[in-house]
């Protein structure tokens, strides 16, 4: 009977070992991120605010892990782990975080309802078919705008690039209008918002990730390809990260 050399059964042996050890590693930390986001509560509205810095936020537009802030003009990807019916599988532009507490819309839930339904006296809407998208829970009867235009409208907010919002229906109505204009618009009614240092909480818990937000997604994707694809780039972004806490060197 041939036998190995006992180097060789030896390399052989420690790999088996590192394999298992590696295994059970990142089963333990998807059992650990489980295990806290469960916990989630929602902190006292008047607990004094805490700028974010503990959570781990990715860049996943470039091919290396890179730590960015959250601020305005970053998307929330939720994750696999956030049951909240309101916010699964959903995409949010931040439009405002600051000491006052974080504000978005959610880009990729759509309503049946027609912008021309709901804005009859804007004629020239009766010929488009337009939708109203859900921007959260918040406000619902509140109509806000998202614009990608190089020439921001009068009273609207900078978002991030060439993207602004505005709640006038006099930009709607002039955008509409003006068929030579190559602006593109969303109508969202209603937003989220979190109270100051509740949205540090749950990134910190492992509810969201943080990606850095593109025109493209918000304007040309289709909503349900966005949260997929987000999520798949969110998820490899969380492998390069933790791939060389685990990693071993092999003999």
């Amino acid at each position: 009977m041939r036998h190995l050399p006992i180097a060789s059964e030896s390399r052989q042996v420690r790999k088996v070992g590192m394999s298992i050890v590696l295994a059970a590693i990142l089963i333990l930390l998807a059992t650990l991120r489980s295990m806290v986001l469960a916990g989630t509560t929602v902190p006292d509205q008047s607990a004094e605010f805490q700028p974010s810095s503990a959570p781990v936020i990715l860049d996943a537009t470039n091919q290396s892990t890179v730590q960015i802030q959250l601020s305005k003009g970053r998307f929330l990807v939720a994750s696999r782990q956030l049951l909240d019916s309101q916010f699964s599988k959903t995409v949010v532009l931040l439009l405002q975080y600051d000491r006052q507490g974080a504000m978005g819309l959610v880009i990729n839930q759509p309503s049946e309802m027609k912008l021309s339904k709901l804005l009859p006296e804007i004629e020239a809407l009766q010929q488009r078919s337009d939708i109203i998208y859900h921007g959260g829970p918040v406000a619902q009867k509140q109509l806000m705008l998202l614009i990608r235009t190089a020439s921001p409208p009068e009273g609207s907010l900078h978002v991030f690039k060439d993207i602004y919002i505005s709640s006038s229906q006099t930009v709607i109505k002039r955008m509409i209008e003006d068929t030579t204009t190559e602006e593109r618009f969303r109508v969202f009614a209603g937003y989220a918002g979190w109270a100051p240092g509740q949205l540090d909480m749950e990134v910190s818990r492992g509810g969201w990730h943080i990606l850095r937000a593109d025109p493209e997604t918000v304007f040309d994707k289709s909503p349900p390809e966005i949260w997929p694809e987000l999520i798949r780039r969110s998820s490899a972004q969380w492998v390069r990260l933790l791939w060389p806490l685990v990693s071993v060197k092999w003999d």
